[in-house]
């Protein structure tokens, strides 16, 4: 299972292209260079020929996405509290060891599958960076798109 931010990218722009500005990102990262110019202007290349329809409906699914990993991270906490809570009452009130016990594992292979899906989205500081550079790139094809519209009037 990946996080969001990269099974978004590697549908919209493909799993090579995904893999290249990821490559690239950690290099920087590594470097400490902080150069997202190449990735942007290469994103743009491959985008701005789509027409405008197509462009809307990226941007939806972006924000559709980082909605998803903002809604992911908060609730999370709540996803906690409810195993914790739920694990206590069981072993305080048990009435049957073995019913407590399978229960038990159950809750836990739930929460530890919502911990990896949590950590695995809070930590892609390299996914997220690209999807930064995905948004910049949406936003201006669609700025772009706007002022030579207004233009045409």
């Amino acid at each position: 299972m990946s996080n969001v931010f990269k099974k978004l990218i590697s549908r919209e722009l493909g799993e090579v292209n995904y893999r290249r500005y990821f490559s690239f990102v950690k290099k920087n990262l590594e470097t400490k260079i902080s150069d997202s110019q190449t990735i942007y202007n290469d994103m743009y290349e491959k985008l701005k020929y789509r027409d405008l329809k197509a462009i809307t409906k990226m941007h939806n699914r972006l924000n559709d996405t980082m909605l998803l990993a903002f809604r992911i991270s908060k609730n999370f906490f709540f996803a906690f509290i409810f195993y914790l809570s739920a694990s206590v009452f069981l072993i305080v009130k048990a009435p049957k060891p073995e019913l407590t016990i399978v229960a038990l594992v159950l809750m836990s292979a739930c929460f530890i599958y919502k911990a990896y899906e949590f950590i695995a989205n809070k930590f892609c500081y390299i996914d997220a960076q690209i999807v930064l550079v995905y948004k910049a790139v949406l936003d201006r094809i669609i700025l772009n798109e706007h002022k030579s519209a207004q233009l045409k009037r």
